[in-house]
């Protein structure tokens, strides 16, 4: 599944749910989520991860997940605020990923 976010004429960033990954470990898997720069600190980024939940909570996932570089401070940061945290690396990738992770469970 794929949302994007349209601002007047434009795209303003992309949300990628995968539905079979990580769906019988209860996860909720998000292998994309883009917010173009100049669309951000507009609460549109924290919009997306929302969509994310309506989906996957109906289909009783209890965690989202995804991965981040570990030097992408701006990305951290935002993940960080709406209560993702560090749970490994992520593995087969050709560079260091964080596998981050949130409780979306009621």
């Amino acid at each position: 599944a794929v949302m994007c976010p349209m601002q007047r004429d434009g795209t303003a960033g992309l949300l990628q749910m995968d539905l079979d990954r990580g769906a019988a470990e209860g996860v909720g898997y998000i292998p994309f989520l883009y917010m173009d720069p100049a669309h951000r600190r507009q609460g549109l980024g924290v919009q997306l991860l929302g969509q994310a939940v309506s989906v996957y909570r109906p289909l009783g996932r209890q965690y989202l997940r995804l991965r981040c570089a570990p030097d992408n401070l701006v990305a951290q940061r935002f993940y960080k605020r709406y209560g993702f945290y560090r749970v490994g690396s992520a593995e087969g990738t050709r560079v260091p990923l964080d596998l981050l992770e949130k409780s979306i469970g009621y």
